[in-house]
């Protein structure tokens, strides 16, 4: 007989992040290791068959577009019982379904694995806009760091992150567990031409694109600005992939030549449609999204956060720019507008290093392996 596995997250369908692309390549590939269910917010419709919906909010939003789960006692029995029927409780947080499945899983005896998709702190500091930032970060990281302890096993996607994690007071087995790629879907397009048509671009206008959210903490608001510094020498649109705080969300849509899609579940067609690829971010772990950019054969513009300061070689496969400076991020784009070679040259190593390093096969067997044995 299968494990029973629960699958928990605070964030699921239709938003699309690197964690509901995760869950969705996890629970296709490791369906015939175990009975898998799912316990996740209800955003939308119900997408999932074996998955539980537990209310959410908009009384507290830890993210801009992301409703927070409800503290209800309905919430609280969903949680508790779905974590009483399973055999291992696989953890997606961090936020208040994920901390309660830590806790109910240590009641229970349960295994209880936490994937480290965020750290939950750094992103709480880039994000948030209160005068009590600095303690509620402070405090965040001890709660965090609390739970992280209460579990089984802690998987991180990178070997860097295991030494800062220790420094910050996790005792918990950490195990390196990296994020995958499907290169075949997320592969350069044969004609980028007909890409650019399907999706109602002008064939002949240059695509800067991003896809995520649209929040402080990814830094969109410095790629808006040097997207307007931009001189003119071509046509260019900036392609925002994603959708997220109401405010830096009509402010591109408020630009010309700007283009807003709202959360999609085709992120293939729009990066074969890009011309360039830019993650302005101010805190990752690993980035997906970039990752899936590199496959897709785009030269890439990243910060230095995160795994993507090691995945990243300085001109072979991407370009860095201080995470601070539009004027800088501007020349560097119109740089690479100007240097089709060079970009062809970045695109081909960047899908090279993906195809190499990132698979989605040899990811998730490792996790299942880690999940049996834990």
């Amino acid at each position: 007989m299968k494990p029973k596995l629960l699958l928990v997250s605070d964030t699921y369908h239709p938003k699309v992040d690197g964690t509901v692309r995760f869950i969705d390549e996890f629970v296709e590939r490791a369906k015939t290791h175990f009975a898998i269910n799912l316990l996740v917010p209800q955003f939308g419709e119900p997408h999932h068959k074996t998955a539980a919906y537990l209310e959410t909010s908009r009384l507290l939003t830890p993210l801009p577009s992301y409703p927070a789960i409800a503290l209800s006692f309905s919430n609280l029995r969903k949680i508790k019982q779905a974590v009483r029927g399973a055999d291992i409780v696989f953890i997606q947080g961090p936020a208040f379904a994920s901390f309660l499945a830590v806790y109910y899983a240590r009641k229970y005896h349960k295994k209880a694995i936490f994937y480290m998709h965020v750290l939950p702190w750094e992103l709480y500091e880039k994000s948030a806009r209160s005068i009590l930032k600095k303690p509620l970060t402070y405090l965040i990281q001890k709660l965090s760091v609390f739970f992280y302890n209460r579990c089984t096993q802690v998987l991180i996607p990178y070997q860097e992150l295991k030494e800062y994690l220790v420094q910050s007071g996790v005792r918990t087995p950490l195990a390196v567990a990296r994020l995958g790629v499907d290169i075949e879907l997320f592969s350069p397009p044969a004609n980028k031409h007909e890409c650019k048509k399907k999706l109602h671009l002008d064939q002949q206008d240059f695509v800067i694109g991003y896809v995520g959210r649209i929040s402080k903490e990814k830094n969109t608001s410095l790629l808006l600005e040097a997207f307007r510094k931009l001189k003119r020498t071509r046509s260019a649109v900036l392609l925002m992939v994603g959708d997220g705080d109401p405010i830096q969300s009509n402010a591109f849509r408020d630009t010309p030549h700007c283009k807003v899609t709202g959360f999609v579940d085709n992120v293939q067609d729009y990066l074969q449609a890009m011309d360039l690829f830019v993650m302005p971010s101010l805190t990752e772990t690993t980035s997906l999204a970039t990752l899936e950019a590199m496959a897709t054969g785009l030269p890439v513009i990243a910060t230095r956060v995160g795994f993507i300061k090691n995945y990243i070689i300085k001109d072979y496969n991407g370009v860095f720019f201080p995470r601070n400076s539009a004027a800088t991020l501007a020349l560097k784009i119109e740089k690479l507008m100007a240097n089709r070679k060079m970009r062809e040259l970045l695109g081909r190593n960047a899908r090279k290093t993906v195809a190499h390093s990132f698979s989605w096969e040899r990811s998730i067997n490792k996790i299942v392996r880690r999940l049996l044995s834990a």
